[in-house]
């Protein structure tokens, strides 16, 4: 178990953003899951790196970016699905993956190690995480290869993009979606199921699509379902090395050509482009929400709240 200073803990401002005191638990959480991590590849001798805003933020800040909540680290494909092949069997406790391969309600195309499955209270949990009694993770990016040609790669780009947009959708359009199968099994030459989830297949689809070039001599990899939409383009080169570069107050592998890197995710990537958060931070906003709702519908159905 890592260890910390009890002023970690305190909330503080750093770059003109003010980071609470329950955002440094779940940061120092995080970095419990990234350690099991760290062992699994170890063990079986996996390479990964630090990638997106936690590569960044190594770089930048030696740490989290003060407005980030989230840990990213990336894989080439092979050692993305040698992870996943023996991670299972090394996980324990309430250490999961959630993947389309593991969770039919999953929606997204890359993996996500998780300490628990709910938020709980139990002081062993809250000893073992730092006081954060959410469901913390670390996203687990695969990179793929591009096409060479670039006709090949927008329509590889362009399918993958329609397959995710329909997931994205799908809840919001249930019958809509279920009206538009025929037309996305005949432009994608695949076949659904209609008895399974659909928008399981769709993402399991969609990672298939993104291995076509694997095999291929392209040199050019990326995670194509995010980096596709920005036109970011990778050399498989620039992972071939890597130092250990301080993250808070553990060490992550960065790739030595970080800079070229950088530059091709974030341009200017010394520079701050904003002091706000992302997405829907903090992260587990939407946990207290859900949570509350269940403790609400239980009152009102004459049960006992959730004891902790």
């Amino acid at each position: 178990m890592l260890t910390f200073d009890d002023s970690y803990f305190l909330g503080e401002t750093r770059d003109g953003f003010y980071i609470e005191p329950m955002m440094k638990c779940a940061w120092a959480a995080q970095l419990e899951v990234m350690c099991v991590i760290k062992q699994i590849c170890e063990k079986y001798d996996i390479p990964y790196f630090a990638y997106y805003g936690t590569l960044l933020g190594t770089i930048r800040h030696k740490g989290f970016i003060p407005w980030d909540d989230d840990m990213d680290i990336c894989m080439l494909r092979k050692d993305y699905q040698r992870f996943l092949e023996v991670a299972p069997r090394e996980l324990t406790g309430e250490y999961h993956i959630n993947s389309p391969y593991t969770q039919d309600k999953y929606t997204f195309v890359f993996s996500r190690i998780l300490n628990a499955s709910s938020i709980s209270y139990d002081p062993s949990r809250l000893s073992q995480f730092h006081r954060c009694p959410y469901i913390v993770g670390v996203d687990i990016f695969p990179l793929d290869a591009l096409p060479t040609n670039p006709s090949e790669e927008s329509l590889l780009n362009q399918l993958i993009h329609i397959l995710i947009s329909v997931v994205d959708r799908y809840d919001d359009n249930p019958e809509d979606i279920m009206a538009m199968l025929p037309e996305l099994e005949q432009l994608c030459n695949i076949k659904l199921d209609t008895q399974r989830s659909i928008k399981n297949q769709l993402l399991r689809i969609a990672d298939s699509l993104c291995q076509t070039y694997n095999t291929s001599d392209s040199s050019i990899i990326s995670y194509i379902p995010e980096d596709s939409q920005k036109s970011i383009h990778l050399q498989r080169k620039w992972f071939d090395s890597y130092d250990y570069l301080p993250f808070e107050n553990i060490f992550l592998p960065v790739p030595k050509n970080y800079d070229a890197i950088l530059t091709a995710l974030y341009s200017d990537y010394m520079t701050p482009m904003q002091h706000c958060a992302g997405h829907d931070y903090p992260f587990y906003k939407k946990q207290i929400t859900a949570m509350a709702e269940t403790i609400t519908q239980r009152i009102i159905n004459g049960e006992k709240p959730f004891t902790f």
